[in-house]
């Protein structure tokens, strides 16, 4: 069958190429691919990874054999799913039952493709607070796949967020997700007229997160999922100790997903979806054929938001 592969010394490390098709556990479905959406942490992998290595997170397709144990979806449904194994990106899928939700008829499988990793981060990642109703909430990188998702999530919690964004272009589409307000800003200065803030969901790091976790509340909570700018910065160790109560989280969806199955929540993020109160944005929409193009824009920040791949 056909599948992404990485393949160093071409655009973007990817391109389509041949592997076997998948032998399902008993405790997994097969599922035929029908889109997937692309990420940073997968591009960034495919850098480094083995020549011929699998890769890939989300998927969301149409299942041809149920799991032999019973568990999860049935022949034909239609569902989203997440792959910590990075075989994904693939004509046929073998993934953990538990792993997997359905999508309503009232959702495209290309939006549900964008959920499992975007949407699960922002959602289970918000979840680390508590108290957000009326708080102040910081979503750092809000025009990427996470911030995106997060905006949306943390308004429905009800909390009152602020949106950081790199570009002014970028002000009018994070506008649309309703939240309180957008800066413009790439150093963390011009974020401390909005603060104090009981939530920072960070993505991005480097030298702007030193400022921005002296912009916590007392007992405020930074949660770190990315390092798009950057994976160290200055920490004022007395000022967070002085807070008595003041948080910094590092956050992993691969741990996250060992506690609660990302089935379960991809099924809670698809009901918003189908009510339409979480709305994807997807920016592109291309043939899986050219996936190496649309990797290779996306390190380059050349959109926002999401890349969609179909399977032809």
């Amino acid at each position: 069958m056909r599948a992404i592969l990485v393949t160093p010394g071409v655009r973007g490390n990817l391109r389509l190429g041949e592997i076997d098709e998948p032998i399902a556990d008993s405790d997994e479905t097969l599922v035929r691919v029908q889109a997937v959406s692309v990420n940073r942490g997968e591009v960034k992998r495919a850098e480094t990874a083995a020549q011929g290595s699998t890769i890939g997170w989300d998927l969301a397709g149409i299942v041809e054999a149920a799991a032999r144990d019973g568990s999860g979806p049935q022949v034909g449904q239609r569902v989203v799913g997440f792959s910590p194994q990075m075989r994904a990106w693939a004509e046929l899928v073998a993934v953990d039952s538990a792993a997997l939700a359905i999508v309503p008829n009232a959702v495209s499988l290309a939006h549900a493709a964008t959920l499992p990793v975007a949407g699960l981060t922002a959602l289970y990642g918000l979840e680390r607070a508590n108290r957000l109703l009326g708080a102040k909430v910081l979503v750092t990188g809000a025009s990427g796949g996470v911030g995106y998702f997060a905006c949306q999530l943390a308004r429905l919690m009800g909390a009152r967020v602020t949106a950081q964004v790199r570009r002014a272009e970028h002000v009018a589409m994070v506008q649309a997700t309703g939240v309180e307000s957008v800066v413009v800003d790439s150093n963390g200065e011009g974020l401390a007229d909005y603060a104090p803030f009981r939530l920072v969901l960070d993505g991005v790091a480097g030298p702007a997160l030193g400022r921005l976790l002296e912009m916590l509340e007392g007992d405020g909570q930074a949660v770190l999922y990315g390092v798009s700018a950057g994976a160290s910065t200055a920490l004022a160790v007395r000022q967070l100790m002085g807070t008595g109560a003041g948080r910094i989280d590092g956050f992993h969806l691969y741990r996250e997903s060992e506690i609660v199955s990302a089935g379960s929540g991809l099924a809670r993020l698809m009901h918003f979806v189908a009510g339409g109160e979480l709305v994807p944005l997807i920016e592109r929409t291309e043939s899986w054929e050219r996936v190496g193009d649309v990797a290779a824009d996306l390190i380059d920040r050349a959109y926002p938001g999401k890349a969609v791949l179909t399977i032809d």
